[in-house]
């Protein structure tokens, strides 16, 4: 399977849904009201989305147009679901240890966890985001949203 036309049609879908909450002002009915309003943090999210899906579905895109050979890492294997069960053995590990340890702690393990399965090679780079990214956003959700991540319980 090839990874290029993928990613144009999810890209495409992930842009179109992103619009979609960009322009409707009624999908957050009751939803909690901050200073920013309720519909500021999913708005923020779709900007990104349309950002990092734009970006992956434009380089896609090129790379189609003018027929490029393949890299082996653009085709997808159909053939073993052990990718697969590994990521499902992580979110459930992490959704199972977020209430106890808090989401400062699990957070960077499980981001590092799907760099390492992704091949990730830089991993002073890795180590910096998987820090630096919980970090932003928990306090960032505490300050702006009001929004409570879990924290350590032990």
């Amino acid at each position: 399977m090839e990874r290029r036309k993928i990613d144009i049609i999810l890209a495409s879908i992930l842009i179109l849904l992103s619009i979609i909450i960009l322009t409707n002002d009624g999908l957050a009915d009751g939803g909690v009201e901050t200073d920013l309003g309720s519909l500021f943090l999913p708005r923020i999210v779709a900007c990104f989305i349309i950002l990092f899906a734009g970006t992956i579905g434009l380089q896609s895109f090129i790379k189609l147009s003018r027929n490029q050979p393949l890299d082996e890492h653009e085709v997808i294997s159909t053939t073993g679901f052990l990718g697969v069960f590994i990521y499902i053995a992580i979110f459930i590990a992490y959704w199972f240890f977020v209430p106890y340890v808090g989401f400062l702690v699990a957070t960077p393990f499980v981001m590092l966890a799907i760099a390492a399965l992704l091949g990730g090679r830089n991993w002073l780079v890795l180590t910096i985001m998987s820090v630096l990214v919980p970090l932003i956003i928990f306090y960032g959700s505490r300050q702006f949203l009001r929004v409570f991540l879990p924290t350590w319980s032990l």
